[in-house]
């Protein structure tokens, strides 16, 4: 299983003994899981702007990283502007177009991406905000 990392979590999942980034790193790391991940302009920015290149380029040379198709993401991104409740089209683009289910995200976070990635309608996926949500999220991957 792949996830996406939202951005207001970076600062937490820089911190792999972070008490609910640990099982993911273990996860990532002991249990094949990998993060999708695009190069369109906004997820970079985003990417960058978190102080996320480093790590970035360490997950890419792990072999952590599900490279999806910017072109890809950048369309279905396009088609779903004005048309879902947050502004984060990039992030359900991405989960729709890698058929990534589980959003890694922060427990304060942003209520319309969370509801926008539940939809049945978009990507139907999960929200993992917490440690307690590691066994039944954090499954064995199906990344390609």
């Amino acid at each position: 299983m792949c996830v996406i990392v939202d951005t207001n979590t970076f600062h937490k999942f820089k911190e792999p003994n972070d008490e609910d980034m640990e099982p993911v790193w273990t996860w990532l790391e002991k249990r094949g899981g990998k993060i999708a991940y695009t190069g369109t302009e906004k997820l970079e920015d985003e990417w960058n702007r978190g102080g996320m290149q480093d790590l970035r380029d360490q997950l890419r040379q792990a072999g952590k990283l599900k490279i999806v198709s910017s072109q890809d993401v950048q369309e279905k991104a396009d088609e779903l502007r004005g048309e879902i409740a947050s502004n984060d089209e990039h992030i359900i683009a991405l989960a729709i177009v890698a058929s990534v289910k589980v959003l890694v995200s922060y427990r304060e976070g942003d209520r319309d991406l969370f509801s926008d990635f539940k939809n049945r309608g978009l990507a139907g996926g999960r929200v993992y905000t917490r440690k307690a949500h590691a066994q039944r999220m954090l499954t064995k991957d199906t990344c390609p």
